[in-house]
């Protein structure tokens, strides 16, 4: 089923058709405004007496100039933050474009021949429609400018980049204004990345290439287009797409270059209300974060390499958004897998702050602070850190990557990932997405089989709950406590409390509703990690172990049943991997259980409490009092 066709579905579907009702009803005017007006065009443009192609192909001016040092000088700072192994992955793909194959989002595909190329293949096509929009962005041209130094090292990779930017010029089925045109090859977020892929390239070629006259008049027309077509009718980081893409087309150009540079300055301007308080993108996925963080960080380098002045609020952005990514980051130095976050998209954390640094913006802060405004949470230090996702969702008009993933933890010792979210699979409406999205793929509480938010589609989501969160501490316990209320039929509450002190964690949940049933708590562990059932005469536990040695214990408390499962784990577009699960079970209509991780092998073990309330903790005859939460 094509992605038009699945979203034709939702509309008739009985389980779907609500959650799409809810979540256009949450949709600002502006996006409504703007969805109509796309829909219009793509119906009309092509039934239109006017070639729409040729009207942007003849605003392009003849001798187009090129100013390509601020580009060149800013790749080249960019490239120079990729780790070795990123850059040998990049040359590897590109080498591979040589045979006619590309290779994104996990899935390689023979997208050329002696015919030419495929765009609009039904290879290329195949949803998911995110591989289709990255080879229409151009992602390919990117892995030799940043894993080359230069064009001279890879002649045939330049040979076959020619032939296909002369093929998509030529073809006719890429034109502005085919049937479709809006939904496949001239989507403004593809055009976006384009425009940014082949800036780069204009900059990084010479001009005994044969390829920069014809990427540059590419770049002029794309972004001419683009400049009308900014996409307020999605909003969220598409627009910070579009305007880092004009910005770096306004760099390239004179003449008309200084409206669209100036455009999108203003766009990124306003897209600064996108970052909370400390700094995170609202859509609250880290890999989202860090990709727009990139964008930001290169026009604030491009308009320094110009002379120009840089607004205070690109600054701000830029500055406030590195030290979130400083302090998100994990002792694995790793992005946590949250809200459709993947590896392999964004770049690497440690290279993103280091192209922070390299662009002059200085941002001083901790790994292992708390983020509140997005609602994550840290209680420990080091290489032994948990993490807590206590925030709210994405915002309500732009709930795509939000998951049911409310309290949900993720855990690190000895600085090895042993407790992780589960990435996501890809943005195509498949059981797999829709698992993605569930609390049945977080480390989290789930009552029944209730998603705490109804969730569909690629993107749907039904009634929204409103965690709330608070961290406290006292005799050297932090407390994390943070709860949330579904009012929606079944009605629940779930309450989560982590204390933590030196060398361990408790985690302690408290779940009411109206009508009894099987409250399940999972814990997916990381790809890799061994979990090992110990009973050895002291107090039932499983072992995390991480090489040839235990990196912590699990302790059940409470649980009624405690099972040995496995799940998926997607940490790349594409990619499946199959990993340990555990499940902890109790069962009734007001249930208290919990688990303890400790970084030691403990014995025995037992909470002291009168239900929901946690007065100690006793770890092998050792009693610890903890605060008192309300």
């Amino acid at each position: 089923m094509s992605d038009s066709s699945s979203r034709l579905s939702q509309l008739t579907d009985t389980e779907t058709a609500p959650l799409l009702y809810r979540t256009v009803r949450n949709m600002q005017t502006e996006q409504l405004l703007g969805v109509a007006d796309r829909t219009l065009r793509q119906l009309v443009v092509p039934s239109l007496p006017l070639d729409a192609d040729q009207w942007y192909d003849r605003r392009v001016p003849s001798g187009l100039a090129i100013r390509p040092g601020p580009i060149r000088g800013n790749t080249t700072t960019l490239r120079r933050c990729l780790g070795s192994e990123t850059r040998a992955s990049y040359r590897e793909r590109a080498d591979e474009t040589v045979s006619g194959t590309v290779t994104l989002l996990s899935r390689s595909v023979s997208v050329a021949d002696d015919d030419g190329v495929g765009w609009l293949a039904d290879d290329v096509l195949e949803p998911p429609a995110m591989w289709a929009l990255q080879f229409h962005g151009f992602e390919f041209l990117s892995w030799a400018t940043l894993g080359y130094d230069g064009p001279e090292a890879c002649p045939a990779v330049i040979e076959t980049f020619a032939d296909w930017l002369a093929d998509w010029d030529d073809a006719g089925a890429t034109r502005i204004g085919a049937p479709g045109y809006l939904r496949r090859a001239w989507t403004p977020h593809a055009v976006s990345l384009r425009v940014m892929h082949l800036v780069r390239l204009c900059a990084w070629v010479r001009r005994d290439t044969g390829i920069e006259a014809l990427a540059a008049r590419l770049v002029y027309r794309n972004a001419a287009f683009l400049s009308n077509h900014v996409e307020y009718d999605v909003g969220g980081n598409h627009l910070i797409e579009n305007g880092a893409a004009l910005v770096l087309a306004g760099t390239l150009f004179d003449g008309e270059g200084e409206g669209w540079l100036q455009q999108g300055i203003d766009v990124l301007v306003d897209a600064g209300d996108q970052f909370l308080e400390d700094g995170g993108h609202f859509e609250r996925s880290p890999m989202y974060h860090a990709i727009a963080l990139t964008r930001y960080l290169t026009v604030v380098d491009l308009l320094r390499r110009q002379g120009r002045s840089i607004p205070t609020e690109l600054r701000e952005v830029a500055v406030e958004a590195t030290a979130f990514l400083q302090r998100l980051s994990p002792p694995d130095g790793r992005i946590p897998l949250w809200n459709d976050a993947v590896f392999g998209e964004a770049l690497p954390m440690a290279a993103a702050l280091r192209y922070a640094d390299a662009v002059g913006v200085d941002a001083t802060a901790t790994a292992g602070e708390s983020l509140p405004a997005s609602g994550y949470y840290w209680l420990g230090d080091g290489d032994d850190r948990l993490l807590v996702d206590g925030g709210q969702p994405g915002p309500a008009h732009l709930p795509g990557h939000t998951h049911n993933d409310q309290l949900a933890v993720s855990f690190w010792a000895d600085g090895k990932r042993l407790l992780t979210d589960s990435g996501t699979p890809s943005y195509a409406p498949t059981n797999r997405r829709e698992y993605a999205r569930s609390v049945r793929a977080h480390n989290t509480v789930q009552y029944g089989d209730t998603e705490p938010m109804a969730i569909g589609g690629s993107y749907l989501l039904g009634r929204r709950v409103e965690p709330s969160a608070t961290v406290t501490g006292a005799d050297g316990v932090d407390v994390f406590d943070g709860r949330y209320s579904r009012e929606a039929t079944p009605r629940y509450s779930h309450r989560r409390r982590v204390y933590h002190d030196e060398d361990w964690w408790l985690v302690w949940d408290t779940v009411d509703a109206d009508a009894a049933a099987t409250v399940t708590s999972r814990l997916h562990v990381a790809p890799g990690v061994e979990v090992e059932h110990v009973d050895d005469g002291g107090q039932p536990r499983f072992e995390l172990v991480a090489g040839e040695s235990s990196a912590a214990s699990v302790v059940p408390l409470g649980a009624k049943r405690v099972t040995l499962a496995t799940s998926e784990f997607f940490p790349e577009f594409g990619r499946a991997e199959s990993r340990p699960k555990l499940s902890l079970e109790s069962d009734g209509s007001a249930v208290n259980f919990g688990f303890l991780l400790s970084r030691a092998t403990p014995r025995s073990v037992a909470v002291d409490h009168d239900g929901a309330g946690v007065a100690g903790l006793s770890i092998d005859d050792d009693y610890r009092s903890l605060p008192a939460t309300t």
